[in-house]
């Protein structure tokens, strides 16, 4: 990549955009090194319980996996804001299907928030949220969305 500072608006969303997807691809594929690479060194990722850096991250997620035998997240709804010349904030849906070690499936649908920050040459979470609009198939601890009052 280049310097952030350099980069235009358009291509700070493609870039960043690449990592959201990234992050599915990789899930799914098992990809857990890739995985995570795709967090800062010193990042948070929140799944209903706040993981603190790199090597935490990337232990967590065989964890996660070894309760399926497949997974497929499918992401939408991608938002970004640039909040800073190597700083974003983001959101986006998802939608992830799992089928878990009895053959039974396990669907999510929730939303990713996410802080960015360029960092090694690439746009990488410094923080990563998720949040759920729900569940079925698998009690899980992870926050609502929040809802405005009407």
């Amino acid at each position: 990549m280049s310097n952030p500072e350099k980069m235009s608006d358009a291509e700070v969303h493609t870039a960043i955009t690449d990592t959201i997807l990234n992050y599915a691809e990789y899930v799914d594929g098992g990809e857990i090194e890739l995985w995570a690479e795709l967090f800062c060194q010193d990042a948070v990722f929140d799944e209903g319980q706040a993981v603190t850096g790199r090597p935490a991250i990337q232990a967590l997620l065989p964890k996660l996996l070894r309760l399926f035998t497949a997974t497929a997240h499918h992401v939408s709804n991608i938002r970004i804001e640039r909040t800073a010349s190597n700083h974003a904030k983001a959101t986006s849906y998802v939608h992830a299907w799992h089928r878990k070690l009895d053959g039974s499936d396990f669907e999510f649908w929730g939303r990713y928030v996410d802080v960015l920050a360029f960092e090694d040459d690439a746009w990488r979470f410094s923080s990563r949220k998720v949040e759920q609009f729900g569940a079925r198939g698998l009690e899980i601890a992870v926050d609502q969305v929040p809802r405005r009052q009407p």
